[in-house]
């Protein structure tokens, strides 16, 4: 199809040659169009050898770019599968190593498939008839290239961010990272963009350019980190000491996610209407999450079975009968406003502690 348009444009291009022994004096629409057939049957005839190469070479191009591609890709595979075999230990260091290599391999197909694809396209178009065209376009494009900057800033953007985040090993295939806005595991990195799988599955592909802070959870220390609060009416040490005996027990029954026993740090903040407790733990790589909701629901576990609540907001409700208008209204007062009241009777009616019955602004005031 290729051979085809190229030859329809060559033809149109000399339409107003006549052909040897042609009267230019043709007219007609019917004529001319009878003429410009004799034309393109004619070129056939003396050119289909011409033809024929061109198909031929323009296939064998196409089959060496797939062969070249194919090739790299196999070869890219076995150095990452014998990284793999490699390892002997799960040592970081030697986990560290073969992501490395994992990222440069993408990386080497994603270069070499844009270059690959670049070198056949110029070469088939220059078996094409269009080699003047592509001269004076490498000639025109310095003084273009200005222009060419500012319409694809954002994809030499993509471009030049993804060499350097690669080049300053910001994150191999393998870690899970976290951008500005997404995170995911890191399946793939190419020029331009960088491929992400998230916690559901979703594959999420994001420019380079567009990554401007990035947060690795893979390397470095891997440490649960968890804050509990407390009411401040319960027995701290009593608190401390449930807490410690509960995390104790799950890094016990869980020492595959552990690698240190957990810390009770103690009392780290006093909240507006807590004590709150932390609590760290260092784990396996990327156990983190699992080790901290395993810990959380230890701490509920263990609080519910010694009787200690966790703090949270109170509202009580108080009938109020209005003796002029015989309407009862209900108020509502803040739990920290309850140890200004005393109970009357059990049926949960309220009044404060002088002796006089309330009247409504009182209430109101409470």
């Amino acid at each position: 199809m290729i051979i085809i348009l190229s030859v329809l444009s060559k033809f149109i291009l000399n339409t107003n040659k006549p052909l040897p022994g042609e009267d230019e004096s043709i007219t007609g629409i019917f004529a001319q169009f009878m003429s410009n057939i004799d034309r393109i049957i004619e070129y056939f005839k003396y050119n289909a050898g011409n033809i024929l190469w061109k198909i031929l070479v323009i296939a064998l191009v196409v089959i060496l770019s797939h062969l070249t591609l194919s090739v790299i890709s196999k070869i890219t595979s076995r150095i990452m599968e014998k990284s793999d075999l490699n390892l002997s230990d799960l040592s970081q260091t030697g986990n560290y190593q073969s992501k490395r290599i994992h990222t440069l391999m993408t990386l080497l197909r994603s270069v070499a498939r844009y270059a690959v694809y670049f070198i056949a396209i110029m070469i088939i178009l220059s078996m094409l008839g269009f080699g003047k065209a592509i001269n004076n376009m490498i000639v025109t494009a310095g003084i273009g290239s200005l222009a060419i900057g500012f319409g694809a800033q954002n994809l030499v953007r993509d471009v030049v961010t993804g060499f350097f985040m690669m080049f300053e090993n910001q994150f191999s295939v393998g870690d899970y990272i976290k951008t500005d806005e997404v995170e995911g595991t890191v399946e793939a990195t190419a020029m331009r963009v960088t491929y992400l799988r998230s916690l559901k599955g979703d594959q999420i592909i994001v420019p380079n350019g567009s990554i401007s802070r990035v947060i690795n959870y893979t390397r470095g220390g891997y440490v649960a980190a968890i804050t509990v609060s407390t009411a401040y009416e319960a027995d701290t040490k009593h608190v401390i000491d449930v807490i410690h005996s509960a995390v104790t027990e799950y890094a016990a029954n869980h020492s595959e996610l552990i690698e240190e026993n957990p810390v009770v740090q103690g009392i780290t903040n006093f909240g507006a209407s807590s004590v709150d407790i932390g609590v760290i733990c260092k784990v396996r790589p990327m156990k983190q999450w699992e080790v901290e909701r395993g810990m959380r629901l230890a701490i509920k576990e263990s609080f519910d079975l010694n009787g200690i609540e966790f703090p949270y907001p109170h509202l009580v409700t108080i009938p109020y009968k209005d003796n002029s208008t015989n309407d009862k209204t209900n108020h509502t007062i803040h739990h920290n406003d309850i140890e200004n009241l005393i109970p009357v009777h059990y049926s949960g009616i309220w009044e404060k502690q002088s002796n006089d019955q309330p009247d409504a602004d009182d209430i109101d005031d409470l």
